[in-house]
């Protein structure tokens, strides 16, 4: 079909111009190709019916007709270069997990075929006879990164969007060609630091690595500039007359630690080692990469190289660690749909909110603020106290001086970052607020008088939402002091703010389904993975972690070893174990949510009179540096605290507490508790749960979150072992009704997924050829 004129191809409302006169095009489905005047082949990757373009099954097929196809204008003097770039806002996100998820060993004939037919794809990629250039116009991520790493050269667009390879992240390892070309390109070592660590870099940063061979401007300064691909064109006549580049031959250093024995030595030691301590052997996908990684700077053929690549992905990809690695990512995805939510509100019941106001200028105060500005989000920040509102001021600055000091921001956006936060101590600031966030002192007495006098001045009215930011309290009781129950709801923000990435949206009985869908919203802007649950106790995070807590405390009364029992919880998973995780909190705080939950659910939340008296002897944690740890100057835990535990009347701690029931006794209690929380319906679904205890405690990812746990470990064993348990320790370790019920049944939390049993054991070994 011929073309006279520039072609404009538009996609849900983006366009993407061809910036010469096209004289031929061709649509292959996934990739059109447009051959313009300039003997260039526009290779546009726009997947059909898709707002993302993502590498699944109808890739191959298209990628292999459009390379033929330029392959036959070559060899016709029609084309002397190809451009690969995208119709989308995004350049390329990577693979699309759908199709590699519900794989498990059965089908690795699939597969170990689907593999294969990926690296022949790439292979018809990168053996077409004229010049390729990748031109990245936005986040270019995993397998959208690797067919840019395919191409001869690389122009990326300006701005702040990624590139990198994040596959570990899912639980697998870069699949085409990542491990092979990404090292070769940028040197050994840092090549081993972006894909073991998933380290994303900006298009400046990438042309510093050579990831990238150019940057230039993007966005039109005037109508009709067509400014990225006018100057992708201008770097095309560059290198479209110079034969196709050789590979690049490593430096000295990345040579001797790559090809040589000693160094290849070296470099394995003390990889392994660094993962060791990252990962604690719990997550393969780094240790296979580097596998993979270490094949390719000795291996002299290609092909087998990217061959060994292929066996590592598929290896991965039917771990168990796999699967709930991307079921995780998939409740992110998830929740980041304001459709998800239909339980609980439409996406239409949301009000836009583009500037709110927090109430105390404290920790979180402060904290939410910071966080606000940093999405773009304007803020007023008000407390009682000119002290208290300069402190809080003076943390928010302090973060952005942080980032600006570590190039994490230019000058401009630091500016633009502080002038979002403004603050004071009159209630003023609050009259352009459709939310406003309390994040005063936990005391219900103090919240129902700024509610009151919130109201009596009128900030406080039918059009605007009023946000406690309480762990515990309740919002019903709340609700029913305001004159606008409605517009009373949860916004608990966990702490630190701009390192916990969970928000609970806590409804009341009378909380609308506006004042809900908007919070919700904003929990999204602000970067947050919001989940939606009911008032109750603790609400959910804090209840199940405070029955964990609670059975740690009893542990304790019975002499266990606070060092044997934080680490038998590390080695399950868990970022820190629980008396690690009471000083990291703070005693004090921890006590406090106690008594809520002992009133509201009764005894197996029993207070533990020892935490009472080490409270009193001023044992408040981390931040008194008199906790259960012993702390240096840095804030780094040193050892356990004996004459503490002396004190409290634990002169012997008992090694009587094997590994094993330690770990039941504190997380199948937490099981049966999210199991009572589901049929409360404080919680909606388990998906609510598992998102809720990753992003909120911390949960092993590796694990799926908690109820992914239950399903892998087997309703029917739990329901046994909390048998065992009551049998041993009382009734709190019955088990739940829901448990019971399905385990007669053979019922899963998540019936749908790929059960892939975990097979635990020691940190993976790498092999690793010294010659």
């Amino acid at each position: 079909m011929k073309r006279f004129g520039q072609l404009a191809l538009v996609n849900k409302g983006r366009s993407i111009t061809i910036p010469s006169k096209v004289l031929e095009q061709k649509d292959f489905g996934v990739f059109k190709v447009f051959v313009d005047q300039s003997k260039i082949a526009w290779l546009v990757m726009d997947r059909p019916g898709k707002s993302e373009n993502a590498i699944g099954s109808d890739f191959q097929g298209s990628v292999d007709q459009a390379t033929a196809y330029i392959r036959g204008q070559h060899s016709k003097g029609a084309v002397k270069a190809a451009v690969l770039t995208s119709a989308k806002k995004r350049f390329c996100v990577g693979a699309d997990v759908t199709e590699f998820y519900m794989l498990t060993e059965k089908d690795r004939p699939e597969l170990t075929k689907r593999l294969e037919n990926g690296r022949n794809s790439m292979k018809q990629l990168t053996s077409l006879p004229c010049p390729t250039i990748a031109a990245i116009n936005g986040d270019a991520l995993g397998g959208g990164l690797e067919i840019a790493l395919a191409c001869d050269y690389r122009v990326a667009a300006e701005g702040k969007y990624n590139l990198g390879l994040p596959e570990v992240m899912l639980g697998v390892i870069p699949g085409l060609g990542g491990t092979v070309r990404l090292p070769k390109l940028i040197g050994l070592q840092a090549g081993l630091q972006h894909v073991l660590q998933a380290k994303n870099v900006k298009p400046e940063k990438a042309k510093k690595l050579k990831l990238v061979n150019e940057v230039v401007g993007a966005g039109d300064r005037y109508e009709g500039e067509n400014r990225f691909m006018n100057g992708v064109r201008g770097y095309v006549f560059k290198v479209m007359e110079k034969p196709k580049p050789k590979s690049k031959k490593p430096n000295w250093m990345d040579w001797a630690l790559g090809s040589t024995p000693v160094g290849r030595k070296v470099v394995t030691d003390q990889t392994v080692k660094q993962l060791n301590k990252a990962t604690r052997g719990k997550y393969p996908a780094p240790y296979k990469a580097f596998e993979s990684i270490m094949n390719a700077v000795l291996e002299k053929k290609e092909d087998k190289a990217l061959a060994f690549e292929s066996a590592c992905f598929e290896e991965m990809c039917v771990s168990a660690q796999s699967k709930s690695m991307m079921s995780l990512f998939f409740l992110q995805e998830r929740c980041k749909k304001m459709e998800s939510q239909a339980a609980h509100f439409d996406a239409s019941d949301a009000v836009p909110c583009k500037k709110f106001a927090v109430l105390g200028a404290g920790v979180m105060g402060s904290g939410i603020a910071h966080w606000a500005s940093k999405n773009k989000i304007e803020c007023y920040l008000k407390d009682i106290s000119d002290s208290a509102v300069d402190a809080g001021m003076k943390f928010v600055k302090s973060e952005f001086d942080a980032a600006l000091k570590k190039k994490k921001m230019d000058a401009q956006s630091h500016k633009a970052a502080l002038a979002r936060v403004t603050a004071g101590t009159s209630n003023e600031g609050l009259k352009d607020c459709k939310v406003i966030i309390e994040a005063a002192v936990e005391v219900m007495d103090i919240k129902k008088k700024m509610v009151t006098e919130l109201e009596n001045e009128g900030y406080f009215n039918k059009d605007t939402i009023f946000a406690t930011n309480t762990s515990a309290l309740s919002i019903d009781e709340l609700a029913e002091h305001s004159k606008f129950p409605e517009n009373v709801v949860g916004m608990h923000f966990f702490n630190p703010v701009g390192r916990m990435p969970l928000l609970e949206v806590v409804k009341g009985k009378k909380t609308s389904r506006a004042a809900a869908a908007t919070v919700y919203k904003l929990a999204l802007d602000m970067g947050k993975f919001p989940i939606v649950v009911q008032d109750g106790p603790g609400f959910l995070v804090n209840r199940v972690l405070g029955i964990y807590m609670s059975e740690a405390g009893r542990m304790l009364n019975e002499g266990a070893d606070p060092a044997k029992v934080d680490k038998a919880i590390l080695d399950f998973g868990m970022p820190m174990g629980p008396y690690r995780l009471l000083d990291e909190v703070g005693i004090d705080v921890a006590a406090h949510v106690g008594p809520t939950l002992r009133d509201g659910l009764g005894d197996r939340f029993a207070a533990n009179e020892r935490m009472e008296e080490l409270i009193k002897a001023g044992y408040l944690g981390k931040k008194t540096n008199k906790g259960f740890y012993k702390y240096n100057e840095k804030g780094k835990e040193t050892e356990i605290d004996m004459d503490m535990l002396k004190s409290r009347g634990i002169v012997n701690p008992s090694d009587s507490f094997a590994d094993v029931d330690v770990v039941d006794r504190c997380i199948l209690c937490m099981i049966n508790e999210a199991s009572l929380i589901l049929t409360e319906k404080i919680a909606e679904t388990p998906e609510d749960v598992d998102l809720g205890m990753v992003f909120g405690t911390g949960f092993a990812p590796f694990r799926g979150g908690l109820c992914s746990y239950a399903d892998n470990r087997g309703i029917g064993n739990i329901v046994e072992a909390l048998k065992t348990l009551a049998s041993k320790y009382g009734p709190r370790f019955e088990p739940s009704p829901m448990l019971v019920e399905m385990a007669k049944k053979g019922q899963l939390f998540f019936p749908d997924r790929p059960l892939v049993p975990l097979k635990e054991g020691k940190a993976p070994t790498p092999k690793v050829k010294w010659f």
